[in-house]
């Protein structure tokens, strides 16, 4: 069973920031008796209020985690993930909304490369590191960048790659530029909060074998998937 952070770790965090939940919840607007509730929602606009509330990024909140592991996770620091406003990310299909939200998957990525030097993230399905390359950002800026969804999905970049499950192998595709350096593509899913389930793709390299992430995008705004 998963749990997003902000259930498992909400108490802890109002602790850690000197917040009863008394104030917790005059702040939020809830009674004092609904705040563990509160703590278990997967609603968007909820753990949004929630951030600011808390003064943290919104991505700390939402990254799904295994039962029973919760006590090895470290409580976040607001320094530790990108500040892009969820409500500054266009929603519309124009040709200038899908540019602003390339470039700002760009700049997440960007940002996220300096947070991990290493660039890298260990997958619990895979049991094994997947790697973010240059491939990693060009095909996921072009593809997520072409919905609302995808975007979203891409700030939870973290999440995603950590707690993805695989779903199966799909062939290289003949004539693709940006495949021919992989000798399989692995497919992932993820349901990320507010989003839905998102397709994560990872490229297994030639030679070395590592795993590059190849591309995510949100499932509901794909006219066919490979994925059941």
């Amino acid at each position: 069973m998963n749990a997003i952070y902000f259930e498992v770790k909400g108490e802890t965090l109002l602790d850690e920031l000197g917040i009863s939940k008394a104030e917790f919840a005059r702040r939020m607007g809830i009674k004092r008796q609904n705040v563990k509730t509160l703590f278990k929602s997967k609603d968007l606009r909820t753990i949004l209020k929630a951030a600011e509330v808390l003064g943290m990024p919104w991505q700390l909140l939402v990254g799904y985690v295994e039962m029973p592991d919760t006590d090895a996770l470290p409580v976040p620091t607001p320094e530790d993930n990108s500040d892009i406003v969820v409500d500054s990310i266009p929603m519309g299909d124009t040709t200038e909304d899908q540019r602003a939200r390339r470039k700002l998957i760009k700049d997440f990525y960007r940002e996220w490369g300096r947070l991990h030097p290493d660039g890298k993230m260990f997958n619990q399905s895979l049991n094994d590191d997947i790697y973010i390359k240059f491939i990693s950002v060009d095909e996921t800026s072009a593809h997520a960048s072409l919905h609302y969804l995808s975007t979203l999905a891409v700030l939870q970049l973290d999440a995603i790659l950590s707690c993805a499950r695989y779903r199966g192998i799909a062939q290289i595709k003949t004539g693709n530029k940006n495949q021919a350096q992989f000798e399989k593509m692995i497919l992932m899913s993820y349901d990320c909060v507010g989003v839905g389930r998102v397709k994560l793709t990872v490229g297994v390299k030639r030679g070395s074998k590592q795993k590059i992430q190849y591309c995510i995008t949100a499932m509901d705004v794909e006219k066919q998937s490979s994925l059941k």
